[in-house]
């Protein structure tokens, strides 16, 4: 059921607030056959009951096992990480804002993953996110006994987008070649993905209630990146370099073009930071470009290209003059210096990277021929493509362009919806930018919208943005992550400022 009332500031509509245990109207249909003891709360805590039998069944697990633990020196570890693994459970139920903050985090700095059998295993990233959303979740069944989400349209689009990804994952059961699927662990892998991308999303859209949360996630995020790029500008520095940061998630592009795009937005466009801060800001852009356009580094376009139209995005919308400025200013040097440019793109391993492109997404087409309504399901086509040799070589290969990649696993259906949410969310922004006050709200519009251009140009080099399960895999979600946090941050934003007419989407007693 769609309410009417929305959150509205003082003098407009009623805000409808959020349901409280004592109102039995809040009661709905989604949550009706729980039992009293799944909805209460532990009043003494404030934690959901379910939660709090899950600490003291911890807790009595490893009173158990300690001893049996203690004999075994390395599974020993163990019992100090669950007690760890307990304690932040318990932080992070109390106080959301720290889960949030720490996302970025959990993402760049601890190298902790679950092996899965397969190609690739569940990493920190993954886990801390399933932790977020499934606290996020639970509070909605036992706190406001509802499910209550945003009507604004990139929250339906991308809830329609994970119901037809669910969808092609059913598709993707069938027998569509005469050739064996991926592993049904592969196929959960590549799901799954999908699903915590627009997890991620959903959940900082919905759980950042204050521009406040959104600053300090914000500020963690940049000063990571200046750590780790102060880092890349000295060799003598890369043994530190590599203990801090996870390998996976600071080498991937998406967090490079987020990164650059953010950190030039708020360094041009917030004249309420310090001057000492934007300085910094600005070195921090000014560092990645020379750390990414030197040496071999300049050979992967992945990794500069996306940032620069980023940034090229940012100055166009928040200084037009300057943009236009910058874009003739580059095209003169391209005019005047093609071999510069040519050298780039033709130089390294880039010219045969571009011919098996080209002759893999010619084959990718008559793969995609067999369902291209919803697809083929989640990496199944990797296995159909020794059935159509690749310059006479009969190999496994994926498409190394996310497009392609979700036209093959979703269909046309899939790339239509999620083409729908990056257009709703480019809208959204587009209204925003003089709508949200001087400061820091404007600039993390305008960088999201830099970051959302940068996005759309890394999903045409390669599977940066939705990672492809044989080929980044969750490994890459760690820095893929980061495009759908700070996206779900721009709705966060409309959200506390009151910038769309949305209303609320909740599942109420018919």
């Amino acid at each position: 059921m769609i309410t009417g009332k929305v959150d509205q500031p003082p003098g407009a509509m009623d805000v409808q607030p959020y349901p409280t245990e004592e109102d039995p109207a809040v009661w709905d249909s989604l949550t009706r056959w729980l039992p009293d003891w799944l909805v209460l709360r532990i009043p003494r805590y404030n934690l959901p009951a379910p939660l709090a039998l899950a600490i003291i069944a911890a807790a009595l697990l490893g009173a158990i096992m300690a001893p049996r633990l203690a004999m075994n020196g390395r599974t020993g570890m163990m019992l100090p990480a669950a007690i760890l693994g307990v304690a932040a459970l318990v932080i992070v139920a109390k106080w959301r804002i720290l889960g949030l903050m720490a996302l970025p985090i959990v993402s760049l700095m601890v190298p902790l993953a679950i092996g899965t059998g397969s190609k690739t295993g569940i990493n920190a990233a993954v886990l801390w996110l399933g932790l977020l959303l499934g606290l996020w979740i639970l509070d909605m069944l036992a706190r406001e006994r509802q499910i209550r989400l945003l009507a604004y349209r990139p929250v339906i689009a991308s809830l329609i987008f994970g119901v037809v990804v669910v969808v092609a994952f059913g598709f993707g059961q069938l027998p569509w070649f005469a050739t064996r699927s991926a592993t049904l662990s592969a196929q959960i892998g590549g799901l799954l993905i999908f699903l915590m991308s627009i997890g991620a999303f959903l959940l900082v859209a919905h759980q950042i209630q204050t521009i406040t949360t959104l600053k300090w996630m914000t500020w963690v995020f940049l000063g990571l990146g200046f750590v780790f790029f102060v880092f890349r500008l000295f060799p003598s520095t890369y043994w530190i370099m590599a203990r801090l940061f996870v390998r996976q998630a600071v080498l991937g592009a998406t967090f490079y073009a987020w990164l650059v795009a953010i950190a030039a937005s708020q360094a041009l466009f917030n004249p309420k930071l310090a001057r000492g801060w934007r300085i910094v800001l600005g070195i921090l852009v000014l560092m990645f470009f020379y750390v990414t356009l030197k040496g071999e580094d300049r050979y992967w376009v992945s990794g500069w290209l996306p940032p620069l139209l980023a940034l090229v995005t940012v100055i166009l919308l928040g200084r037009p003059g300057w943009g236009v400025f910058a874009v003739i200013l580059g095209g003169l040097i391209m005019v005047f210096n093609t071999s510069l440019i040519t050298g780039v793109f033709n130089e390294g391993d880039n010219t045969y990277s571009t011919i098996t492109r080209l002759e893999a997404w010619r084959i990718m087409v008559e793969i995609i021929k067999v369902n291209p309504v919803f697809g083929l399901g989640m990496a199944n086509y990797y296995f159909y493509t020794p059935l159509f040799p690749i310059l006479g070589y009969k190999i496994n290969f994926n498409s190394h362009n996310n497009y392609i990649d979700i036209i093959a696993q979703t269909g046309l259906v899939g790339l239509l919806c999620f083409l729908w949410v990056l257009g709703e969310l480019w809208l959204l922004g587009w209204r925003m930018r003089d709508q949200v006050p001087e400061g820091f709200p404007r600039a993390y519009v305008l960088g999201a919208l830099g970051g959302l251009v940068g996005t759309l140009a890394l999903a045409a080099l390669g599977d940066w943005v939705i990672p492809f399960v044989y080929n980044i895999g969750m490994d890459g979600f760690r820095s893929s992550m980061f495009a759908f946090i700070f996206l779900g941050g721009l709705v966060a934003l409309a959200r506390i400022y009151h910038i769309s007419p949305g209303r609320s989407i909740e599942a109420a007693p018919k």
